[in-house]
């Protein structure tokens, strides 16, 4: 039985006065940005804070986001099936609204965990590590996750042939609201406390529920209208074919290219946030202040904003095997940048290479699963891609941090990073678009 999805409430798409898919893009985009208490960059702000007032050490806090995010991606394509069957508005709403609850739970989890353990005669550092493992959980499922999915994913059905186009600009905006995001978060939080800080992001999210009732539509057919909002005559420069084989998830996971694509697009989740979850002390043992270590995602998200533009404008002419490759390339100095982060050239090596990386990974997350593999499952196989994602964020706040521990520095995860990124490049050459394929079949 079809479900309703009421796209005509509180008003029909139809009658817009400009083509809905441009205020669809502008909902994803504030819906992407929305996400960010849920991302690592809005975490890791809280790290240190978290690690005084719930009396854990820096691997314990490390383990349970380890816990709460690989909890989290299990249930990820799941969510991409939920997706494809009540669509961006519902699926939007539900992980708003589980986020809101979640950050007032963060707010109070230091009082939460000082009654529960006086109630039941545990230690307080055990209480505080199970709970705040459960509100990782929620916090990484509803934010990083599904809200994430369910915005970049309509984006992306509601353009076809200018899908580059509004995913450049989409980009562009997402790149400097996390640039800005721990700034801000940290101006919250020595404005008020962290606990004030939780609260007030929880507000901002609240308000996200009502927009996106008002402004979230699933996909433009079921409002009447089709992709890009009219029919686009051909160009005398031949854009990319549009897929026309839809796949389905089995089918998508039988392919080489997608597990190609797919831990590549993993990796930036692994790397950036085994560095942004620890970024403070990676630029501590380093020699520079908080100041300096908040101050580098300003410049890199300039660098992505260019990348993400130029991506996603070329991705609409060109094979993404290329674009993949660039991108790979800029995972490549990202890790030699940490790895030589204590010299004064590590430091800009990072900033380019954080800045390629982030701005071809918009591109390559958004793109690859519609081009490759079709809409009609889109839900179910970006679902799975971002369970990988999500998995591989999950080991690497630990990753980084028992190096450290072990070490004495974080050398050795930029190290490690440089091997597998060479791995992947070497896959990377032999991929192709799987539509060639069932052409041929």
């Amino acid at each position: 039985m079809p479900i309703k999805r009421h796209p005509n409430r509180p008003f029909a798409p139809s009658k817009f006065p400009v083509f809905y898919g441009w205020m669809a893009m502008f909902a994803a985009t504030v819906g992407v940005i929305c996400s960010i208490p849920g991302q690592t960059i809005g975490v890791s702000v809280f790290t240190d804070y978290l690690i005084d007032a719930l009396q854990l050490s820096r691997d314990a806090l490390s383990s349970a986001y380890l816990i709460g995010t690989a909890m989290s991606s299990l249930f990820l394509t799941k969510a991409g099936k939920i997706y494809d069957k009540f669509g961006a508005r519902f699926t939007a709403i539900l992980a708003a609204c589980t986020l809101t609850i979640t950050l007032v739970l963060f707010s109070i989890s230091d009082q939460m965990t000082e009654s529960i353990s006086s109630w039941t005669n545990i230690s307080f550092s055990a209480i505080s590590f199970i709970l705040v493992s459960a509100l990782f959980f929620l916090l990484r499922f509803s934010g990083q996750g599904v809200m994430t999915l369910a915005s970049r994913n309509m984006l992306m059905k509601w353009f076809k042939k200018n899908r580059g186009l509004a995913n450049s600009i989409s980009s562009a905006i997402q790149s400097f609201g996390f640039a800005v995001a721990p700034l801000f978060v940290a101006g919250l939080i020595h404005s008020t406390d962290w606990s004030s800080a939780y609260l007030i992001m929880a507000g901002i999210i609240f308000c996200f529920i009502i927009f996106a009732y008002i402004f979230y539509r699933d996909n433009p057919e079921e409002c009447g209208l089709i992709p890009d909002g009219k029919v686009i005559e051909e160009k005398k420069k031949k854009a990319f074919k549009e897929s026309n084989t839809q796949f389905t998830l089995e089918e998508a996971k039988k392919k080489p290219v997608f597990w190609v694509y797919a831990i590549a697009i993993a990796f930036y989740g692994f790397f950036i946030t085994g560095f942004t979850f620890n970024v403070i002390s990676i630029f501590e043992i380093a020699g520079y202040d908080e100041q300096k270590a908040l101050s580098i995602f300003i410049p890199a998200s300039l660098i992505s904003i260019v990348a993400a533009i130029a991506g996603n404008v070329i991705s609409d002419y060109m094979p993404l095997k290329r674009i993949l490759i660039v991108y790979l390339s800029g995972c490549l100095l990202s890790c030699i940048g940490l790895t030589f982060l204590s010299h004064w050239s590590g430091y800009y090596i990072m900033i380019v290479g954080n800045g390629t990386m982030g701005g071809l990974f918009s591109v390559l997350a958004a793109i690859t699963w519609p081009r490759f593999f079709g809409r009609k499952h889109l839900g179910a196989i970006s679902g799975l891609a971002m369970s990988l994602m999500v998995f591989g964020s999950a080991m690497a706040p630990l990753f980084f941090s028992r190096i450290f521990t072990l070490t004495g520095s974080y050398q050795l995860a930029g190290i490690i990073g440089i091997v597998l990124v060479i791995i992947l490049l070497l896959f990377s050459l032999k991929l192709h678009n799987p539509q060639e394929d069932s052409k041929k079949g």
